[in-house]
Formats: structure tokens, C-alpha cells, sequence
């Protein structure tokens, strides 16, 4: 199955619509009837309802599929897809028709079945929210829970970041190929074999591009069970994450400045949108009492023992003002 996934993604014309009808085949009729009709034109004409043309260069890729499966497989790389039971559950009942009919995986796949919660925020953030987001994720890494981000400069690697530094787990959502991730310097030492996952939707050596960084976002949402956005502008891939999150009616949660920077100008907006506020203590220590309450109350699963002890870390509840 895993060489008929990677027909279909590097033939050129067999877009996700095609791959789809092919992952429906298989569940209906096997993965080897779902492999033997990817040699065929006629067949994949018949059962997938592509054009002849599409169904010459998927029957044309199978060298190359066979060539990029053992790359994978030399990279510790696999392929997760729609139908099989190793796919993550919640993507699919959190998006729905826009789960990713495949992903990429390299890492420890058990972080999907842990709580998370998701991380947003600017490339470009301030030294003050760069700050909060480490405070937050320490404190996520601290109550067992997965932080979910891009993988990108700004917030995503604060977040990334403090959680590895403070024993906790992340998921890195790429919005290239698997087979270009690298280890970035800023976390490299932290990394273990079990404290992360690297996840990809895209074709394994596809490079980074704006509109596939739209797609990320929604997958990072799915495997979330609640969103913290940390500073939006009023435009750019930080705001669309933030009107997302909202659409899809999953918990926002956003930083609540009392002074929001230029790096920050929507984050008031999404708070009368709906977004739940995050403030802070004397301290500056955010408080994420509600963060945890909504995590724990999920509806995709139910909670597990774990999630049910998950947050005996205090805070400090006197007084509050803003972060």
C-alpha cells in the first residue's frame, strides 16, 4: 500500500481527490487489490475514475515510488493513511473531510494519542511574547501535555523548545516533505528518541511554499486539543490559524497584553471573537487553569487515567493582571 500511496502523490494530475477514491478502495477491497490496480490504466481508470493520461503517470511512477519508499525507510519515515487503524483518530473527527488522506511520520507516533495543545503565533514576536510562550509551554510539558506547532522561527521553536527543555513532548508539523526536515540548532541537543514526532502532509521532497503553510495550520489544529495563540498582526498565516481555530468552533486561547505591540494588533480582536483570554499573575506566569480544564474535557476520545491526573501543578491564583 505504501508504494500505490506514492504513485499517486508523485504522479503529476493525481491530486488528493484521486488519492481519497484510492484509500476508499482499499478499505473496501484490501491493500493488495488497492496496490495490484496502481499497474493498471485500465483498472485505475475503472476504479479511481482517473483520466487515462493521470493513470499512465501513476503507473509511470512506480519506479520511483519504489525508490522513494526505501529512502523513507532508511530515514525511519512511515506512511500513515486514511483507513488504516494506525491513522490518527482525532484528525479525522476534528477536520473531517480535510484530514490529510496521508501523512508522514518520524518519531514517536504514541505523542498522538497524548493531550495537546497547539501553539500560533508570529515569526517575528516580540522578546514579551517569545517569553510567555516559553512559560506556557513549561508549564503544558510540566502536566504531561504535548505542544503542537509549525516548526517555524518566532513562536513555534519558543514552544518546541521549553517543552524539550522541561521534559516534555512536542509534534513538529512541517509545511514541507518529510525528507527535508533537518535538525535546527536551537533544539538539536534536546532531541530524543521519544520526547518528539515530525509530521508531514506533503509529498516527501516538496519544498516550503505559503499556501501549503494554510493546510499545516488546519492539521496542527486537528491534533490539538485546544489552541493558544500567542501574537497575531491583522493579516498573514498567524491571523488565518487564529479565524480557523474559531471556524471550526475548537478552543482558542489567546495572550491578553495590556499593552499589545504591533506583533499583537489582533489579538484583541480574537478575544471578542470568542478567543479565551490568558493572563498572568505578579509574576508575569500565565495562567492556564482553563487551558487545562478545556483539554481535559474533550469530546473527540474519552479521557484517559492519565489525562485524568494530569494537572496537579499549581499556580498562583491571588491576584491577576494583565500578561
Amino acid at each position: 500500500m505504501i508504494y500505490a500511496i506514492l504513485q499517486f502523490i508523485q504522479a503529476k494530475g493525481a491530486g488528493e481527490a484521486a488519492l481519497r477514491r484510492l484509500l476508499s478502495y482499499a478499505v473496501n477491497h484490501g491493500e493488495d487489490a488497492a496496490q495490484d490496480i496502481c499497474s493498471s490504466v485500465r483498472s485505475l481508470e475503472a476504479e479511481v475514475g482517473v483520466k487515462p493520461i493521470v493513470a499512465q503517470n501513476i503507473v509511470d511512477a512506480k519506479p520511483e515510488a519504489f525508490r522513494t519508499a526505501e529512502e523513507l525507510e532508511d530515514q525511519g519515515v512511515h506512511i500513515l493513511w486514511q483507513g488504516a487503524s494506525s491513522y490518527p483518530e482525532r484528525l479525522v473527527k476534528i477536520l473531517q473531510t480535510d484530514a490529510p488522506p496521508a501523512l508522514f511520520v518520524q518519531g514517536n507516533q504514541s505523542l498522538f494519542e497524548e493531550p495537546g495543545v497547539g501553539f500560533c503565533g508570529s515569526r517575528k514576536a516580540s522578546e514579551k511574547g517569545l517569553n510567555i510562550t516559553g512559560r506556557c509551554a513549561k508549564q503544558l510539558a510540566k502536566g504531561g501535555i504535548c505542544v503542537v506547532s509549525g516548526y517555524a522561527h518566532g513562536v513555534d521553536m519558543a514552544a518546541h523548545k521549553a517543552s524539550m527543555e522541561n521534559g516534555g513532548t512536542t509534534i513538529f508539523v512541517l509545511v514541507e516533505g518529510i525528507l527535508r526536515f533537518q535538525r535546527k540548532r536551537e533544539i538539536s541537543d534536546l532531541l530524543s528518541g521519544s520526547n518528539h514526532l515530525v509530521v508531514s502532509q506533503f509529498p516527501p521532497r516538496l519544498t516550503w511554499s505559503g499556501r501549503n503553510a494554510m493546510k499545516r495550520n488546519s492539521t496542527i489544529i486537528g491534533l490539538s486539543d485546544a489552541m493558544i495563540l500567542v501574537e497575531s498582526g491583522l493579516s498573514g498565516g498567524t491571523f488565518a490559524a487564529g479565524e480557523e481555530t474559531l471556524k471550526r468552533k475548537r478552543p482558542l486561547f489567546v495572550i491578553d497584553f495590556a499593552e499589545p505591540g504591533p506583533s499583537a494588533e489582533a489579538n484583541p480582536y480574537f478575544i471578542k471573537q470568542g478567543g479565551m483570554p490568558i493572563r498572568g499573575n505578579r509574576e508575569g506566569v500565565p495562567s492556564l487553569d482553563k487551558v487545562k480544564e478545556v483539554v481535559t474535557k474533550q469530546s473527540w476520545r474519552a479521557p484517559s487515567p492519565k489525562e485524568q491526573n494530569l494537572f496537579d501543578w499549581s499556580t498562583d491564583q491571588s491576584e491577576y493582571s494583565n500578561a
